[in-house]
């Protein structure tokens, strides 16, 4: 009877040993793990880089109380590409169960595989690794992922009480195309903003009945942002759409020939109930014509299928963003630094910048941009401190109530964002530089003697070469939706 019960404890001795998972072995190196039927290998490369010269550290163990490999080769190839790499490394046996392969380059981004074939007593096992290898560095990359992704989400403006609402969206959108809304009855919103041109006129100054200062901005996405105008003097889109009904030189209406107009409109009570005083109606207007205009958001862009793939790995869908559009991104985000102030999703800081582009705007007259922006918006009773911002908390207000003007805001303009940039020309607030070649020719040579001497350095000549000039501008291009 013993020995039947010690046969049984041998037998299960036995079938646990059986039973050891197969891997049961640690390499003598930290790394990627890999595994076969025999082996475990671990491999850790020295830092890898298009176009530069890397070793890789590997570590093998026997599983199962095997012996060490008689040999270790180390290759690479791309398999969708079909090919391998340009240099053939050497493999250095450093001690037990290590080796050193060293000459290895990758010499284009993309799907990349190690190959690692571990041999003993003529028997072969592959172990396979595959990755994306990026022309980016983790930085870099980094970087680029921050501007992104796209569309962002949409919410409320907690100042509008109609925002979002589809009665007010039909409405704003109706208003934006009727010229009874002006003075003379010949002029509309979309005179300037036209919407086959990107919502803008492609004028270097905008012409409503006469001609004004500035050139006129793109309203897609305008819905994101924090200040507008060229100068901010607004802190809401609402407040900003009642301005150039009231400019003479754009569409010199009233609020009394506002309301005239719209107490007739019985749409107009659908959305907002009984019309009350002359200036809570043009308010209204104003947040009926911002509840349309926050439905202008730009579609995605080739950048955006680009940084999706980077994200996700993709190598095979980021090799069909074209390769100057990538050196031209790598300038952006490094060499460039442009993403200083075009970062994000809509490659803008929201806030003002003085890029010296001069502020003359006539014959003894300056424009005084961010420095006179501010003075209007804190004499405005429409802004966000007043009494007819929706939001109790006043929390949309928190800009409004800090902001203060500094001397170095003079001659400051707001960042533009830079998506469909290549439908806007032409450029800069004053519409001075006529396309994005220009726009990075100027960046290229600027001249910083122009820059305020107590303002922000925070630009410098980029002293482009002609083909990293072209190479940025492709990037620039690819910011542009399909929409047509």
């Amino acid at each position: 009877m013993e020995k039947r019960r010690n046969a049984i404890r041998l037998a299960a001795a036995g079938a646990l040993i059986l039973s050891l998972p197969a891997w049961a072995c640690t390499p003598p190196i930290e790394g990627t793990r890999l595994e076969s039927s025999r082996y475990v290998l671990a491999y850790r490369p020295s830092g890898i880089s298009v176009g530069s010269h890397f070793s890789l550290d590997i570590g093998v163990c026997p599983k199962n109380g095997r012996g060490e490999p008689d040999s270790l080769k180390v290759d690479a190839q791309m398999p969708e590409h079909k090919h391998g790499m340009n240099y053939a490394p050497a493999v250095t046996k450093v001690g037990p169960g290590r080796w050193q392969a060293e000459g290895l380059m990758f010499h284009m981004p993309g799907k990349w595989e190690f190959v690692f074939e571990v041999r003993s007593k003529d028997v072969s096992d592959v172990l396979r690794s595959s990755f994306v290898l990026s022309s980016f560095t983790e930085e870099e990359k980094r970087k680029i992922l921050s501007h992104g992704p796209w569309p962002p989400a949409r919410t409320r403006d907690p100042s509008n009480r109609v925002s979002g609402k589809i009665e007010a969206v039909a409405l704003g959108e109706r208003l934006f195309f009727e010229p009874r809304l002006s003075g003379t009855g010949s002029v509309l919103c979309a005179t300037c903003h036209v919407p086959f041109r990107g919502f803008q006129d492609n004028r270097p100054r905008g012409v409503g009945l006469e001609e004004v200062d500035r050139n006129t901005p793109t309203l897609l996405n305008v819905r994101f942002s924090r200040w507008f105008g060229w100068d901010g003097a607004n802190d809401s889109l609402w407040a900003q759409s009642i301005r150039p009904l009231l400019d003479p030189r754009e569409m010199r209406s009233s609020p009394e020939k506002i309301a005239d107009f719209l107490k007739k409109d019985p749409s107009y009570e659908k959305v907002f109930g009984k019309p009350g005083s002359d200036e809570e109606v043009l308010v209204n207007v104003g947040k009926a014509l911002a509840a349309y205009q926050e439905t202008l958001v730009s579609g995605r862009t080739p950048f955006d299928e680009f940084r999706d793939a980077l994200e996700r790995g993709d190598a095979s869908s980021m090799e069909k963003y074209p390769a100057a559009a990538q050196r031209g991104l790598k300038i952006f985000v490094g060499k460039g630094n442009c993403d200083v102030c075009h970062f994000g999703p809509l490659f803008t800081n929201g806030e003002f910048a003085d890029t010296g582009v001069p502020f003359f705007k006539g014959k003894g007259e300056v424009d005084s941009g961010r420095h006179g922006g501010i003075a209007k918006l804190k004499a405005n009773p429409l802004n966000l401190l007043g009494r007819y911002n929706d939001d109790p908390k006043r929390a949309s207000a928190t800009g409004t109530r800090h902001v203060e003007a500094q001397h170095r805001n003079f001659g400051e303009f707001r960042v533009p964002g830079l998506r469909n940039a290549a439908r806007t020309a032409p450029y800069m607030h004053n519409g001075s530089v006529a396309t994005l070649g220009d726009v990075v020719e100027r960046y290229s040579n600027l001249d910083i003697e122009r820059l305020h001497a107590d303002g922000e350095r925070v630009l410098k000549p980029l002293h482009l070469s002609a083909e990293e000039a072209a190479d940025l501008v492709t990037f620039l291009e690819s910011l542009t939706d399909d929409a047509r």
